[in-house]
């Protein structure tokens, strides 16, 4: 071979690598996960929610920088690819049907659906979320207000000829309904099928009140139905209240095995039963207790194991705002399921999320037998409130009037603190957490990633008898912020300003 063909040939295989190089990079950049702003409450078009399902890929996150309420006129928002749609929180943001159910996760997706109201589905088969042999997990939302004309008025999980798995945490089912005409309706607030398949069903640190199966005639599971008919049915209760919900048989759950296998197992839960039907109901006597339940009925049999009480009045505030993003059940002064449970798992808030720990343990009540003071149901009592104050202090205003260019490099945030209304420079230690309300993504950020060079990770430095953390202002960005000085997880104080 002569030189100038050694020559072209070893600059081909240059240009070859090159470009192969080039290319894969070009398919890794392609492939990396992106995240998708919602940046209207429209039903379609961009900036639509609807637009953002369609035009994602797997692995995508969903954010949004809206508010209020999107209303679905062109049918069910379908899911079809492995996506992560984060909702500003239940209480700032509602999806609600106007033709059908709300939200449709189709076959072999993995997807989260959280910090989002989902209310007036209307479908059989799951009014408000159809997790249609898919794998889903719906975190910190309120389901409310959906209906199903036989199966699933809130969510229905299908596994029916194959598999579907759903996790339920830190959430609100409520008031929804599964009701026909003439007939039974079953499971109002879910349906879990596992009917000639398998259908796992996890629940958690969740509230179900006032959802129904049809009280006019046959039908089971006000809350849910777990539905094992020549098939496998899981489910599986954690740390959960249980209130107002009501059905001819299973006001709370009912087991249907049905020549199949149909399993649940419940520990640390609150069991308040509605108008109509036993708490539990078991066709094949398959419901197992992890103890340290309550129920106000007897439990139907199957509440005997460590620290369950049965015939008991739970004590029970009203639905309604205690704190966080979803609605709960407090427990009155006095409830006995304070104190009465044990925490399973590793979580360390109960249903309301951070600044509600999961556990405290009351000095003045004595503990269940073999228990840790953990509280039974999704709401725990929280220590008095502290007697710590923080003041901000200059250049931010008390008042939330103060407004500062991105330019500016750092945003100064100080407190000073009081403890039973006296100044003290005795400062225990506190942490930062900073919240964006307005303009670009709203909710909770980290504010370890927006820190001056003076700073890192949550602490603030105690200087010259205040707290003191500096903010990078260019990284923030234009918007309004909340700043809370939390001490031993409680919230001290807070500021307000916004950047332009």
């Amino acid at each position: 071979m002569n030189t100038q063909m050694k020559t072209f040939t070893s600059n081909t295989c240059r240009i070859l690598f090159a470009t192969c190089l080039s290319a894969l990079c070009l398919i890794a950049v392609s492939t990396q996960a992106a995240t998708i702003t919602v940046t209207n409450t429209d039903d379609g078009g961009a900036g639509s929610l609807r637009q953002a399902i369609a035009g994602a890929h797997n692995g995508d996150t969903i954010r949004f920088e809206v508010t209020g309420t999107i209303t679905l006129s062109t049918g069910e928002l379908l899911v079809d690819k492995s996506v992560n749609i984060s909702g500003p929180g239940s209480d700032n943001l509602t999806v609600a049907g106007g033709f059908g159910r709300v939200f449709h996760v189709s076959n072999g997706v993995t997807a989260t659906i959280a910090g989002l109201t989902i209310t007036n589905g209307d479908e059989d088969g799951g009014g408000g979320i159809r997790n249609d042999h898919a794998t889903l997990v719906v975190n910190e939302c309120t389901v409310s207000g959906n209906h199903a004309w036989y199966a699933g008025g809130g969510i229905y999980n299908d596994g029916s000829n194959g598999s579907a798995t759903l996790t339920v945490t830190n959430s609100t089912v409520s008031g929804n309904w599964a009701a026909a005409p003439y007939g039974a309706g079953n499971g109002g607030g879910i349906f879990n099928d596992g009917s000639y398949g398998s259908a796992t069903l996890t629940v958690t640190n969740s509230t179900f009140s006032q959802n129904f199966a049809n009280l006019a005639g046959p039908s089971g599971g006000g809350a849910i139905y777990n539905y094992g008919e020549f098939g496998s049915a899981t489910l599986t209760i954690h740390k959960s209240t249980f209130s107002g919900n009501s059905s001819y048989q299973g006001a709370a759950v009912y087991n249907d095995a049905y020549s199949g296998n149909a399993t649940v197992a419940i520990g640390d839960t609150i069991l308040n039963g509605g108008e109509l039907g036993a708490n539990l109901d078991d066709w094949s006597r398959s419901i197992s207790s992890l103890g340290y339940n309550l129920s106000n009925d007897n439990g139907s049999g199957f509440l005997t194991a460590t620290g369950d009480q049965i015939n008991t009045e739970p004590m029970l505030g009203p639905l309604q705002d205690n704190g966080g993003p979803t609605f709960t059940h407090a427990l009155l002064t006095g409830s006995p399921a304070i104190d009465a449970g044990k925490n399973f798992g590793t979580g360390i808030t109960d249903q309301r999320g951070p600044s509600f720990l999961r556990t405290f343990d009351s000095a003045s009540i004595a503990n269940a037998n073999g228990g840790d003071g953990t509280d039974i149901g999704a709401y725990e009592v929280q220590p008095p409130a502290p007697s710590y104050a923080g003041q901000v202090q200059p250049p931010i205003n008390p008042d939330g009037s103060s407004t500062f260019n991105v330019r500016r490099g750092v945003v100064p945030v100080k407190f000073t603190l009081t403890r039973g209304g006296v100044a003290t420079c005795d400062l225990p230690p506190a942490t930062i957490a900073v919240t964006r309300t307005a303009g670009g993504v709203i909710g909770e950020i980290n504010e370890s990633v927006y820190s001056g060079n003076a700073d890192s990770g949550s602490n603030f430095r105690i200087d010259s008898c205040q707290y003191a953390y500096n903010l990078n202002a260019r990284t923030l960005g234009a918007g309004t912020y909340r700043v809370d000085i939390l001490i031993d997880g409680q919230v001290v104080g807070n500021a307000v300003f916004a950047l332009n």
